[in-house]
């Protein structure tokens, strides 16, 4: 597995924190499925309206900074 080099706003960070807590699992295997299923929504959505995926990826990423 290659590891990807990215930063992780402190709410996401607190978010895969609290989420691998609830869950029992590691916050990698968090964050991995998290990405996973974000990239799932995204491209479900470009099948219909890629214009609507580019601003709901975005806007989550202007999110994701904080």
């Amino acid at each position: 597995m290659k590891k990807l080099n990215v930063r992780f706003g402190d709410t996401q960070e607190l978010r895969l924190k609290d989420t691998s807590e609830v869950l029992n699992l590691d916050v990698s295997k968090v964050a991995r499925a998290a990405m996973l299923l974000g990239i799932n929504q995204l491209l479900s959505l470009a099948s219909r309206d890629v214009a609507k995926a580019v601003d709901l990826a975005l806007i989550n990423e202007l999110r994701a900074r904080q």
